[in-house]
């Protein structure tokens, strides 16, 4: 497996590399890759379409940009932290070694392609967003996404099921109503 690559203009330091294995495993070409473990076996993957996460045991799970409602990342940690717009969803953490280490070789882990890649496609899967501050003085977002069947839908945070209060509940339906709008989404 071959997992180190030489950064051009140096002779001593190599940055870590997707695996050709994996990269053969993708459907669309890799914008950015991030090692998940210290020997190489386990990858998440930005391309145009989806993130792709290999655990290193079975086949790798594909998720969908407009899935993702929100991305970080902790340098000191060095760790994603990806939320999902389907609120009732874990956050994906990904864990991002220092390096990886192949033998006696050892590569070290450059996570800005993929923070960029991350960035970029999260943006491009959300066609519109709003925030305001609800009555209660919560604040709301809602945004229209484009799923990757290329239909748009919206989602809001919090869901309109979980506010308690009637103005609360008529103030995020109002901003729903206006994402849609402003995209020529029939509003409810």
């Amino acid at each position: 497996m071959s997992i180190l690559r030489r950064r051009q203009g140096s002779s001593t330091r190599s940055t870590a590399a997707l695996p050709l294995e994996m990269r053969e495993q993708l459907r669309e070409p890799a914008l950015g890759a991030v090692p998940l473990n210290a020997d190489g076996s386990a990858w998440a993957v930005a391309t145009t379409g989806s993130l792709v996460v290999f655990n290193g045991c079975s086949r790798p799970k594909t998720h969908s940009w407009d899935e993702v409602e929100q991305g970080t990342w902790d340098g000191q940690e060095r760790v994603f932290i990806l939320r999902w717009s389907q609120q009732d969803r874990e956050d994906l953490v990904l864990k991002v070694p220092a390096g990886v280490r192949n033998g006696d070789a050892y590569a070290s882990a450059d996570a800005a392609p993929f923070a960029k890649a991350l960035r970029q496609r999260v943006e491009a899967a959300i066609v519109h967003s709003a925030v305001t501050t609800l009555p209660s003085g919560a604040t709301a977002t809602a945004s229209v996404r484009r799923g990757s069947d290329g239909e748009l839908y919206s989602v809001t945070r919090p869901l309109i099921s979980q506010v308690d209060e009637v103005e609360d509940c008529q103030a995020l339906q109002e901003l729903e109503d206006r994402v849609r709008e402003g995209v020529g989404l029939p509003t409810r």
